[in-house]
């Protein structure tokens, strides 16, 4: 585990680059920014990376019942921004637009084992602690109910309010998650998918321009590039980026223990 502890100049950086832990931001005053304050001590489970242009307004993380809890920031690509407190373990592209309410499933029961029960790993619930067994002491040392494996998130995800999902998963470019979905298996690039559990409702585009699009990879260039225009038709800004019209971008990336 590694520790960062907060010092002024660790939120001017934040500032200067535009990481904000409040939409629009003010700088740093009397040792404040956003929900961060000067003196006090991030302890990192994994490390963390993050890009410049990003947005994390849902403050620290708070797990399901079991779950380890998480400093707030997590490894996020520029233009990105969350209302939803992220967790460490997370890795999330550019251009992601996350709502509120977004909830991971990163706390456990064993499903192998005769039951169920906490009983199996919770060796200092009074609920059970006068009934543990040498046996269960000894499962308990090897189970672990939490997790750090969460999801990866493709570039210009969005995700609606609400949304639960499963660790491990991974959600393609382009995706939408729709409010209130609990998403448990892989959502391919550019699918729109919903319901509990969530199901593709439909594709954000036909197979040859999805093709296209992730084939571009329009998110390594300048935006002042990218959006120049703004059309239905990509063809424009695919010709310009096969033929290297446009300026790729020089992102700006920080280790978070390196701020």
């Amino acid at each position: 585990m590694e520790s960062v502890k907060i010092t002024s100049s660790f939120l001017d950086a934040l500032y200067r680059n535009t990481i904000l832990l409040k939409y629009n931001s003010p700088a740093p005053a009397n040792g404040l920014y956003g929900w961060l304050k000067e003196g006090s001590e991030l302890k990192l489970r994994v490390p963390v990376t993050i890009e410049q242009n990003v947005g994390l307004f849902g403050g620290p993380y708070k797990p399901m019942i079991g779950g380890y809890k998480g400093t707030g920031f997590a490894t996020v690509g520029a233009f990105t921004y969350s209302y939803s407190a992220l967790p460490e373990g997370i890795q999330i592209g550019r251009y992601c637009s996350i709502s509120n309410g977004l909830r991971f499933i990163d706390s456990s029961h064993p499903l192998d084992a005769l039951s169920s029960s906490a009983m199996l790993f919770r060796r200092r619930n009074n609920l059970y602690n006068e009934f543990f067994t040498d046996a269960l002491h000894e499962y308990a040392k090897s189970y672990s109910a939490a997790t750090l494996s969460y999801p990866k998130i493709g570039h210009d995800v969005w995700i609606g309010s609400n949304v639960t999902m499963s660790p491990k998963i991974s959600v393609g470019t382009g995706a939408v998650l729709a409010a209130n979905a609990t998403v448990t298996r892989d959502v391919p690039a550019y699918a729109i998918v919903g319901g509990n559990p969530a199901k593709i409702i439909k594709y954000r585009f036909d197979e040859k321009t999805i093709d296209n699009l992730l084939a571009s990879e329009w998110w390594d260039y300048h935006p002042q590039d990218v959006f120049s225009s703004v059309s239905k038709d990509f063809s424009g800004l695919f010709n310009k980026i096969k033929s290297r019209q446009i300026r790729k971008f020089d992102y700006k990336s920080f280790s978070l223990k390196d701020l």
